[in-house]
């Protein structure tokens, strides 16, 4: 495969909110194209975006689909990534492989959180973007108001590169502001007719025009001096000025569009062509040379060393597993070996897919710029690397958001746990945002996502590719019980049944220790009160007593115990009498020691716009929580750390959600034990009470 097809290939990210028209807009662009000959819609539930049944049941995109379409000798690569921010890890995914994005904002509602989140992603990894600002036809929008609110939002430096003409019903046009040439669109004609810019509105697009190209060419010393001192530039030095301008993120072209409509999306084509790069217009990969064992840079490049990274998996019911995978350097072939990081080991290559949507298309090679499949390599994992065993590569992979929602999964019929288990774990395969784990403490096997629509859709996939049906509850918190005082308590076993006897007899000394201190034990037995081979018994009674203490059978932690005295029978003791004993000496014994029931304390670190700052502290404060610290950060945000119990931060997740309309987000970890308020420990009581009834 030569450079100047690589030179054409473009690999674009299509990213916003959920119901801003992003897939309707990927609709235009095929149909435009001529790679579909009729437009879907969400309505009609037949777009080539979203096709899996829970998709199309539920009217939203659920997994990023890959999409391509070709546009004046140009091969644009589509990832059009999920609206809602529960599926954020498959946008973060994708902005790990793609060379520039475009971010739709619904013109009416403004930036939506999850593309406030991209803006912040791709400040930290910086690609080239476009804002295309749809729903044109909606009435009472003043576009050039809504873009100025976003610069000053987000300080980001939008350039508007096309206006409409008109809104609301009379949207029917745009004005290309660089070319200063306005386009009329009728009867559903995707291409807009060339018109002479409206008289009304000529001086005003002047000046927009005027700014626009002081925003480029402030972007280039050399150019702007010219500018200063009055000389003619030309057109061809103002679009190649323009492009790199782009490329380097120092401006961010707006774009006016309808989706509905296909006004202004042949526009909007023509200059992802002109300005968004390509395949080899991006900066050297950096990698792991696994074989020399330091980091190299690879130049993009069709005759460069193989190099791709794998960011999306799926189950497809016909060929079985699909491992998708970006190319960013090399040329891949049909039936070549190629060598997998994670597993270290080279597979070779039966068969590669080029995908549009649902449909795969079998192929013979792909290099720089393609997105491609390939299926039933069953040990290769989303973020692994594709390289060769002559030079073994790793891209760093991608740090996906820790999921905060845990919900413990209950099967409807018994028996069905290892099922559950194990559709669960196929499941991450496909999405590494969800997380597994078998709690032992409170013995639930506990899933973790991103939000509650997340993991309803985690059980849907249960119930339709594995058949089984199960139940997302809150899990149990991890209780514990200690003692707040001295105590010393003895007990006598004794049992007499015909034959040999049972006899075992101690004295326990309990104290407590400090929070974390775990269990201690001693033995301050001296002149043979109870002989050395009995003592272990002694310590495995009490360890056994403490898995169940006294209150409400929670585990014991946090307590020392002494043996100090007791008796023995040279006939009847045994190991296991003086371990009965010691058993029931402790529980004798916590009975005095003033127990109390313990609670988890989670820490949490919480990052929010600073207009909700009076919202979250009323609402850690209402949940038994404590602030730590609040920081000023960037983009006028707060960090804010507190704890709080663990049985008030189960469901965090979905209040943080409403609190701040999806844009603050939090992470926690266990911190420490506390002593639950006795009103609270009698609740406890009472419930587990009711568990053994």
């Amino acid at each position: 495969m030569d450079s100047k097809s690589c030179s054409n290939n473009k690999v674009i990210g299509l990213i916003s909110g959920n119901g801003t028209g992003k897939t309707s807009l990927a609709e235009c662009f095929l149909y435009n194209s001529g790679t579909i000959d009729r437009m879907g819609s969400i309505e009609t539930k037949n777009t080539i975006s979203d096709y899996t049944s829970l998709e199309i049941k539920r009217g939203f995109s659920i997994n990023s689909s890959i999409l391509s379409y070709k546009w004046k000798n140009f091969n644009i690569n589509l990832i059009d990534c999920p609206g809602y921010m529960d599926f954020i890890g498959q946008t973060q995914a994708a902005i790990k492989v793609i060379d520039s994005a475009l971010l739709v904002v619904d013109a009416k509602s403004g930036v939506q959180a999850p593309t406030e989140l991209v803006i912040e992603l791709l400040a930290g990894n910086p690609r080239p973007a476009f804002f295309v600002l749809n729903k044109l036809d909606l009435e009472n929008i003043d576009y050039f108001k809504v873009i100025d609110d976003i610069k000053n939002e987000y300080n980001l430096n939008l350039v508007p590169i096309t206006a409409p003409v008109d809104s609301g019903e009379n949207f029917s046009g745009i004005i290309d502001i660089l070319q200063n040439q306005a386009y009329q669109y009728k009867d559903k004609n995707p291409s807009g007719a060339s018109i002479p810019v409206n008289e009304n509105i000529k001086d005003k697009i002047e000046n927009y025009h005027n700014e626009l190209i002081e925003s480029i060419v402030e972007t280039d010393d050399e150019l702007l001096n010219k500018y200063l001192d009055g000389e003619k530039i030309d057109s061809d030095v103002i679009n190649n000025v323009f492009k790199q301008a782009v490329v380097k993120g120092k401006v961010i072209p707006v774009f006016a569009v309808s989706a509905t409509r296909n006004i202004g999306i042949d526009i909007l084509m023509d200059y992802i062509n002109s300005l968004l790069p390509s395949a080899l217009d991006i900066q050297p990969i950096k990698v792991k040379d696994l074989k020399e064992d330091k980091e190299v840079e690879i130049k993009p490049s069709p005759d460069g060393p193989p190099l791709a990274y794998v960011f999306k998996t799926m189950a497809d019911p016909y060929i079985g597993k699909l491992s998708i995978f970006r190319i960013f350097s090399g040329t891949f072939k049909v039936n070549n070996s190629y060598y997998i990081s994670s597993s270290q080991k080279t597979y070779k290559f039966t068969n590669l897919f080029k995908l549009q949507g649902k449909n795969q298309i079998e192929i013979n090679e792909a290099s720089c710029g393609d997105i491609v499949a390939v299926s039933k390599i069953m040990d290769i994992l989303n973020d692994d690397t594709i390289s060769t065993q002559e030079q073994p590569l790793e891209i760093q992979p991608t740090e996906y958001f820790t999921p905060t929602l845990p919900k413990a999964v209950i099967p409807k019929s018994k028996g069905d746990e290892e099922k559950i288990s194990s559709g669960i774990s196929k499941i991450i395969q496909e999405d590494p945002t969800i997380r597994q784990e078998l709690n032992l403490e409170v013995h639930q096997n506990i899933i973790w996502g991103t939000g509650e629509l997340h993991l309803s859709i985690v059980k849907e996939k249960l119930k339709e590719k594995f058949d089984i049906d199960s139940e997302f509850i809150t899990p149990d918190v991890a209780y514990k019980e200690t003692i707040r005082k001295d105590a010393k308590a003895e007990y006598k076993y004794k049992k007499q049944s015909g034959g040999r006897g049972q006899y075992g007899h101690v004295f326990l000394e309990i104290k407590p220790l400090e929070s974390g201190g775990g269990f201690e034990f001693k033995d301050s037995i001296f002149g043979g009160a109870i002989p050395k081979g009995y003592i272990p018994g002694v310590e495995k009674g009490v360890r056994e007593a403490l898995q169940k203490g006294v209150i409400a059978g929670y585990p014991v932690v946090d307590v020392s115990v002494n043996l100090y005295d007791g008796s023995y029978h040279t006939v009847d003791s045994s190991e296991m009498a003086f371990k009965i004993a010691a058993s029931m000496a402790f529980k004798k014994g916590m009975q005095e020691a003033s127990p109390v029931i313990l609670e988890p304390i989670m820490e949490l670190e919480i990052i929010v716009p600073e207009k909700y700052m009076g919202d979250i502290i009323g609402d850690i404060n209402s949940k038994r929580g404590k602030i730590i610290s609040m920081t000023p950060i960037e983009n006028k945000k707060q960090l804010i750390k507190a704890f709080a119990p663990q049985s008030e931060t189960f469901n965090y997740t979905t209040d943080l959600t409403s609190l701040t309309q999806g844009k603050g987000r939090f992470t926690q970890k266990f911190s420490h034990y506390e002593e639950l308020p006795p009103n609270l420990a009698q609740k406890v009581v009472e419930e587990r009470n009711k568990q053994k009834e």
